[in-house]
């Protein structure tokens, strides 16, 4: 809410360690937190947090409608081998 606030766009992983740097820095110093991905991967639970949609950069927007193309799958190494093997047939 806070980066938000001051115009920063923060996935909560970045807003994690955003936390942890404000927690741990003394008076005068400066800090560097690192943001490797963008909010939009987490788009649900930014928006929760900050009570407002938030909009997808435009290369996500393109592919948004597209279908999965996962499945859920038992975690078993024989299921696994079946679902490689339907690939190839």
């Amino acid at each position: 809410q806070e980066l938000a606030e001051r115009g920063y766009l923060a996935e909560p992983h970045a807003a994690v360690a955003y936390a942890g740097l404000q927690a741990q820095q003394r008076a005068g110093e400066y800090g560097i937190f690192l943001a490797t991905a963008h909010p939009a991967k987490f788009k649900e639970a930014v928006e929760t947090i900050l009570k407002r949609p938030i909009a997808l950069p435009a290369v996500l927007a393109a592919v948004e409608s597209k279908p999965l193309l996962s499945q859920r799958m038992a975690p078993d190494l024989s299921v696994l081998q079946q679902a490689i093997a339907r690939c190839w047939s």
